[in-house]
């Protein structure tokens, strides 16, 4: 029988773990669970909030480590996962009751290594509205290629997903040299065999949550977005000889919208040519090309605030 292990990786989110957690417990009751909240040095009462509403849970546990970023704390609870399915869930996020059942459905029916759904923002908890007889009906597709899906189309957190577990740990988990944690999950994976999208929405967060690194952060997300890729192409050289133009295209597209929209750069602008460049290729190893592609995310107001995090030797 198939079972799942639940993780939640948590770092100051009192305010909106009591919902968190009572949608964790609607997940799967049919099935073995193992409840694992990883803490990453919250400075609130997460982990009082966290103890207290899951002090009767069997097979549950609440591990509290030093802060060192979503990726970090991810691996902690990876490492510790022993069911067959893998339901990483964020800290801010509500999940629909169906979602984890029936992404391992999805998963199981199209033999597929993850399978992506949408996430939802709300303004107000009202908002929070799920659609069970859709999500009977909605179909997924399997991309044929699945590292050039994941590289086109990116991921959105990782609460909509579910992993097989073994394959996770085959990959290597996340990148630990890149702070945010969805991304390089979802290249490792996608590179050890098949995905599948759903494009039903399994998840809401919170919109205006300025901790969430798409909120507050995004000069963070699109940093990370390029290491990982210039990571993952450098470490396997096959990849790079198959995936390095597109992927230098998309990490120089996206230094070009951010150089004009976050930094009022322009057309004699470094990252202009460098996405001109990209149409035509890297010249020289992909992974290069983009790491000269991330200088830019320190540029505009975002970084003055909240500088980029950088968590390992080659970032």
């Amino acid at each position: 029988m198939s079972g799942v292990t639940i993780l939640c990786t948590v770092y100051n989110k009192e305010r909106f773990l009591p919902e968190v957690i009572a949608a964790i417990w609607r997940q799967t009751p049919e099935l073995p669970r193992q409840f694992l909240f990883v803490d990453d040095g919250s400075r609130d009462r997460s982990v009082a909030i966290a103890r207290a509403l899951t002090r009767d849970w069997p097979n549950c546990r609440i591990v509290e480590r030093k802060n060192g970023g979503p990726s970090a704390a991810t691996n902690t609870g990876i490492e510790l996962a022993t069911m067959p399915w893998l339901k990483l869930v964020g800290s801010d996020d509500v999940l629909a009751p169906y979602a984890t059942r029936r992404l391992i459905d999805i998963a199981e029916a199209t033999g597929s290594e993850a399978v992506f759904g949408r996430i939802g923002f709300y303004k107000d908890p009202s908002e929070i509205v799920f659609d069970a007889a859709a999500a009977a009906t909605t179909h997924a597709s399997v991309p044929d290629d699945p590292v050039a899906e994941v590289i086109r189309r990116g991921v959105s957190g990782t609460s909509p997903t579910i992993f097989r577990t073994e394959t996770v740990k085959r990959a290597g988990a996340c990148d630990p040299d890149v702070f945010v944690e969805d991304f390089s999950l979802a290249l490792r994976v996608a590179r050890l065999g098949k995905i599948a999208r759903w494009e039903h929405i399994v998840t809401w967060g919170p919109a205006a949550d300025e901790s969430r690194i798409m909120v507050g952060q995004g000069h963070q997300a699109h940093h990370d977005y390029a290491l990982a890729i210039a990571n993952f192409l450098r470490a396997h050289p096959d990849m790079e000889a198959r995936y390095g133009k597109l992927a230098f295209h998309r990490a120089a597209g996206r230094a070009w919208k951010y150089a004009r929209r976050a930094a009022g750069l322009g057309w004699t602008s470094k990252y202009a040519w460098l996405n001109l460049q990209s149409y035509l290729g890297p010249f020289g190893p992909a992974a290069e090309a983009i790491r000269r592609t991330m200088d830019v995310y320190a540029l505009g107001e975002g970084p003055k605030i909240k500088p980029i995090l950088r968590v390992g030797a080659r970032s």
